[in-house]
């Protein structure tokens, strides 16, 4: 009887895990704050898939709207 429960509670597990276990849909949009890598002062927001979100947070880009005094700590709403 103890392993009958076993079994049930480990199919259930992982049956629940299957379920709740969802890709991202290849669609999804994600907004982010493109900085071009040598070209900060040229920041600016785009959507892109989300499958291509690590490759812009590897070289620096942001999830969200640009900040400016993330990309010009110089500009002056920043001081």
């Amino acid at each position: 009887m103890k392993s009958l429960k076993l079994l049930l509670t480990v199919l259930l597990l992982v049956t629940y895990s299957f379920i709740s276990y969802s890709e991202p849909d290849a669609g999804e949009k994600v907004t982010i704050c493109h900085i071009p890598p040598g070209n900060p002062s040229n920041a600016h927001e785009i959507t892109v898939s989300i499958n291509a979100m690590p490759a812009h947070m590897a070289h620096g880009d942001q999830i969200g709207a640009c900040d400016p005094c993330v990309v010009d700590p110089e500009h002056p709403d920043c001081q």
